[in-house]
């Protein structure tokens, strides 16, 4: 039997109640010192807040747009996504027009073309410059490069121009390379020069001048194969390579299986791979990428601090009045520890607003001019979510300190503001 005046709901209650009320003070407070608080210092702090959340995610994105640059500087101007060359070194893929077209009938494979590369010079002037040499079928290599797309002067070359040649501005070198008395600075379409490869000599004319920024593309000379047979019979049906264009980039492995199942013969070397060359500099940029970022959530740990810190010295009057009716010191640390908490969320998302509504748009517009191609900024989704929870993360310890000091005072000392 129950003693009168009690029952179990209202015992249940009774431990309840206390308990429901104290998970809410925290927020309760929270709420009421954003709402007290000056609108244009709370902009402030959350503009602070998304400033350092834009310094993070902006080194990070322009790192990995140098690194995407590159990359597709080596698919789209010299390897393709994958490159066939023949199963011996220094040898012929024979009958290289049938070969590329059955590789085209592969499933994953876009385009094909097939190039036979030969190093070579020009001569003008009773100067020479050596260089690698490409004959190509101009159509097909448009469908898999895109030299066409960065001609500074004159025009691409057409099929079955036997008298022209394309070249690369690197093989022209400047004044400041190539010294004041190159007569090659000045070559522009419509002049003439003899190609030299080995004993076989043509005199060419220019038909343009590309620049694509990558110095393995834009230190060759482009001839149709045409031009290239005439002065090499010997490689008449033959080519050193055939570039592949695939559907997806980055499914370059199961590409290659199916070309070996299909019965392709050769040796199958992915663009990943010919990209090793840039793995030191990909290794440079993480190691200075991870130290930006060490420094960044250090600037954000620190800003988070002093706001709370300060919003904490300004209180003690009133933390003070709060310990003295009886709210428990860890509440008050909770809602501080929280506050900060929600200005780390709202910097995040004001950053990221202005990063993707402002910042990516305009260098998508105006990119990075660098020596090795145009960047711009290459978010990773995966990066950028880690990044913005660790923020919000970092907010929550910062605040942790401040919310301590705010209970180590003695509850008379603050309410006096001693």
């Amino acid at each position: 039997m129950q003693p009168a005046g009690k029952s179990p709901a209202n015992g249940n209650n009774k431990g309840r109640g206390p308990l429901k009320a104290r998970i809410h003070i925290p927020f309760f407070m929270i709420k009421r010192n954003v709402a007290r608080s000056n609108k244009w210092a709370l902009g402030l702090i959350i503009f602070l807040m998304a400033v350092a959340f834009i310094n993070l995610i902006f080194i990070n994105s322009l790192f990995g747009g140098v690194v995407a640059s590159n990359n597709d500087q080596l698919i789209n101007t010299t390897t393709g996504n994958i490159t066939v060359e023949p199963q011996s070194r220094g040898g012929y893929i024979d009958a290289a027009e049938v070969e590329a077209a059955r590789i085209r009938r592969v499933e994953g494979v876009k385009a094909t073309t097939a190039q036979t590369n030969a190093p070579g010079s020009l001569e003008l002037g009773g100067q020479v410059n050596n260089l690698s040499l490409v004959g190509m079928v101009p159509s097909q290599e448009k469908q898999v490069t895109t030299i066409w797309k960065h001609m500074i002067k004159g025009s691409y070359l057409k099929d079955g121009d036997s008298d022209g040649i394309m070249i690369g501005q690197d093989v022209l070198g400047s004044s400041d390379t190539v010294g004041q008395g190159s007569v090659f600075t000045s070559l522009k379409p419509g002049d003439r020069v003899t190609v030299v490869l080995q004993d076989a000599r043509k005199v060419m004319t220019v038909r343009g001048i590309f620049q694509t920024k990558f110095a393995r593309a834009d230190g060759r000379a482009y001839i149709t194969k045409q031009a290239m047979n005439e002065l090499q019979p010997s490689t008449i049906g033959k080519a050193t390579s055939i570039l592949v264009k695939t559907v997806t980039t980055g499914n370059e492995d199961q590409v290659v299986a199916a070309m070996q199942a299909a019965g392709i013969r050769g040796n199958f070397i992915t663009w990943q791979q010919a990209a090793t060359g840039m793995k030191e500099v990909t290794n440079s940029f993480v190691t200075i990428n991870a130290l930006l970022t060490a420094v960044g959530f250090v600037i954000a740990a620190v800003t988070i601090f002093i706001i709370i810190y300060v919003d904490i010295t300004h209180k003690r009057q009133e933390i003070g009045i709060m310990r003295a009716l009886g709210v428990r010191p860890y509440l008050i640390a909770t809602t501080y520890v929280l506050q900060a908490g929600v200005y780390s969320l709202c910097g995040v998302l004001v950053g990221s607003a202005l990063f993707f509504g402002i910042l990516v748009p305009y260098f998508k517009v105006h990119p990075f001019s660098i020596p090795i191609g145009d960047v711009t900024l290459a978010v990773q989704p995966a990066d950028f979510l880690v990044r913005a929870i660790l923020v919000v993360i970092v907010g929550l310890i910062s605040g942790v300190i401040p919310a301590i000091i705010s209970n180590r005072k003695p509850i008379l000392d603050s309410i006096l503001g001693r």
